[in-house]
């Protein structure tokens, strides 16, 4: 298959997210498992904001937490930060944990996320911290439970005992 035709293959399966047809966008959606790049994330988080059907969410949510390709995490936690998915940012906290991409460079943003969200987002962000497997900088290590120390005595009860078991989390990382 020449290159142009990979292209226009590829440029077919991504108009196929916007099809009216549910059918359309879920065969395109399993096309990309195959055949996308990392770059074909946004698309289907915004597919994911816009459209509600439960296969479609389901759809999109197994092929992100199928991501194995590490250069996905930028995208992830650019997604995480953006206002624009602030309707679907529990779901792609959740997706750090589930996927088998490393995202312990990014152990700032979940200690944030931890300290400032409601109690479900907190949770799934202290889950991505639970189940990070990789060193963390000796350098981030006092920074970030420092924070997490100073969160405590504004913390809701439920939020308190997250808040301690991340920084024993955090000194055993």
């Amino acid at each position: 298959m020449s290159n142009i035709s990979k292209k226009d293959l590829h440029n077919s399966i991504i108009l196929g997210l916007s099809s009216l047809d549910n059918k359309v966008v879920l065969d395109s959606i399993n096309q990309l498992r195959e055949e996308g790049k990392p770059e074909d994330i946004t698309p289907l988080l915004d597919l994911m904001i816009s459209n509600s059907n439960k296969e479609i969410q389901s759809a999109i949510h197994n092929f992100l937490a199928d991501l194995k390709n590490q250069d996905s995490d930028k995208i992830i936690i650019e997604a995480i930060a953006d206002e624009k998915y602030l309707t679907i940012r529990k779901i792609l906290i959740s997706i750090c944990w589930e996927t088998s991409i490393d995202f312990s460079k990014y152990i700032s943003t979940f200690v944030d996320l931890l300290i400032v969200s409601d109690f479900e987002t907190s949770f799934e962000a202290f889950t991505v911290i639970e189940n990070l497997t990789e060193k963390i900088s000796e350098e981030s290590k006092p920074v970030e439970m420092a924070k997490l120390k100073d969160a405590i005595s504004g913390a809701s009860p439920e939020k308190k005992g997250i808040l301690h078991e991340a920084i024993h989390i955090i000194d055993q990382l």
